[in-house]
């Protein structure tokens, strides 16, 4: 996977506060486009792919969400992280009858094919971390947020 993902404070938003998935996914999208680092499409495909593949994961105390489209829409690499104040029903990706309370939402914009597979491995390690999850839901900077982040995204 390419090395150069962008993992920038501008796309990490804090205290968020949504009354459903949809508009935390459709903020979420909409900021990476505004920023260029994914073509108007995206917005749509992360709605409608949410709806027909589901993306909560389930985790010991706070849950995730890894929503992504297609890596032909996107620009240059990026994740965008957001971190609700309520959470925010999900349904469970390897249960669809079930809804997850989701308080973090990590948006993979990948631009390789294969390159959600190994994201998905990196936050299933981060998952199996509660304490750190947990920190991410009450630091109070973006830079604490990366600092939580950083070392279970990103290849060094």
């Amino acid at each position: 996977m390419s090395k150069e993902i962008s993992f920038l404070n501008d796309l990490i938003f804090k205290d968020l506060e949504f009354s459903n998935n949809m508009e935390a996914l459709e903020f979420l999208a909409s900021k990476l486009y505004e920023k260029g680092y994914v073509k108007k499409e995206y917005i749509q495909a992360i709605l409608e792919r949410e709806k027909e593949y589901p993306t909560g994961l389930p985790s010991i105390d706070i849950k995730i969400a890894i929503p992504h489209a297609d890596h032909t829409l996107v620009n240059k690499a990026a994740l965008a992280i957001g971190i609700l104040k309520n959470p925010v029903g999900f349904k469970a990706m390897d249960a669809p009858d079930k809804t997850l309370d989701v308080r973090i939402i990590i948006m993979l914009a990948l631009n390789e094919p294969h390159g959600h597979i190994e994201m998905l491995q990196r936050i299933v390690k981060l998952i199996q971390n509660p304490k750190v999850l947990k920190e991410i839901t009450e630091v109070y900077s973006t830079e604490e947020v990366v600092n939580k982040l950083e070392p279970y995204l990103i290849n060094k």
